[in-house]
């Protein structure tokens, strides 16, 4: 297997080339999270992957608890399965705690203060309300919490972390938090040596082939973790060599040759869930910048060939195409096709520029 093959199989697996869901529940239990920091991105990454989608499709998808958008596995948000989330919490909070730490003491988000902000949240969120960060704010000044920019994220993401708090419906273009408990329906919490497992086997199933460091950077475990769990499950993949690294992945028939084009969000899982991302660049020769990288993005047949970016308008959107390397003729249908599924998506005529 070369690293063409390597990416060509990430498509098949990642259902960016034969989509098999049609929730987007299931879609993201299958791949085990979506990085979700930027919300409209998150989206269009989900609903390039199920068998029909619209933008407002996952709106009501996170608005009835579907999905949940919350700070899990890496110091960002995600989102999660509702089934999977208090598992993943445990398992990851106290990592991503360790990475927040510096900065916390350096502006003096204690302990102490973490406490106290967790007492005022759920005293304020209790009986299912769905408050904004700034409908949040007046409660915790009033008990003598500072709320800069930086100390309410931090605040507001311990919470998360803490299982206290998550993602509620949008007001309008702003996010609301709400109490968990009050929204997610109970689950098991699974051992640490089992959460590993099954994080492992979705990282593989999914985001396959893929080395331990690349599952080791997408869920925030150590190197020895991250080989604990691959470990556990092992007996479901296969090893494979290239460009001098392994590769897991699990027993499947080769990935489709038929020409294919993706416009892929920021940080979609394609991108974004690997250490290195060079062998995704090879044919503009690693030009992109690593944050370039995960940006929007053109991929033709498992390869970045360029970038593009989005106007939204009052009647349509305007799209701007920038191919570092043209296009073959061949994937020519493959692009037109891209660019009516995003049509789709969103509910309004795409002009490209």
């Amino acid at each position: 297997m070369n690293v063409f093959d390597i990416t060509q199989h990430r498509l098949q697996q990642q259902y960016l080339l034969t989509p098999q869901h049609s929730q987007p529940g299931e879609l993201v239990s299958w791949m085990g999270v979506v990085q979700a920091q930027d919300y409209a991105a998150a989206k269009w990454a989900i609903g390039q992957r199920l068998t029909a989608a619209t933008d407002g499709m996952l709106d009501d998808a996170m608005g009835n608890w579907e999905i949940i958008r919350t700070h899990v596995l890496r110091p960002t948000w995600h989102f999660v399965a509702p089934a999977d989330l208090r598992w993943m919490l445990k398992l990851s909070a106290p990592r991503v705690k360790a990475l927040c730490a510096y900065n916390n003491n350096r502006w003096g988000v204690t302990q102490a203060v973490i406490n106290k902000s967790q007492k005022v949240l759920e005293k304020v969120l209790l009986g299912k309300k769905q408050l904004t960060r700034q409908e949040i704010v007046p409660a915790l000044q009033k008990a003598g919490i500072e709320t800069d920019e930086y100390r309410l994220g931090s605040i507001l993401a311990y919470a998360e972390l803490d299982g206290l708090i998550c993602s509620g419906p949008r007001h309008g273009k702003q996010f609301t938090y709400v109490l968990l408990e009050e929204h997610v329906p109970p689950a098991p919490v699974l051992s640490k040596a089992d959460s590993m497992a099954t994080l492992a086997q979705r990282y593989f199933n999914s985001h396959g082939p893929a080395t331990i460091q690349d599952f080791a950077w997408w869920s925030g475990l150590t190197i020895t973790e991250a080989k604990s769990g691959l470990e556990a499950v092992k007996e479901h993949f296969v090893a494979v060599e290239a460009d001098d690294k392994t590769y897991w992945m699990p027993p499947t028939q080769t990935a489709a040759k038929k020409p294919s084009v993706f416009l892929l969000p920021a940080y979609d899982e394609f991108t974004v869930a690997y250490k290195k991302r060079d062998i995704q660049q090879l044919q503009i020769d690693g030009c992109l910048a690593p944050m370039a990288s995960l940006g929007p993005v053109i991929v033709a047949d498992g390869q970045i060939t360029g970038t593009w970016k989005r106007t939204v308008n009052k009647k349509d959107i305007s799209l701007e195409l920038n191919p570092i390397k043209a296009l073959k003729k061949t994937q020519l249908p493959a692009l037109k096709k891209a660019i009516q599924q995003y049509s789709t998506f969103t509910g309004l005529p795409v002009v490209v520029k």
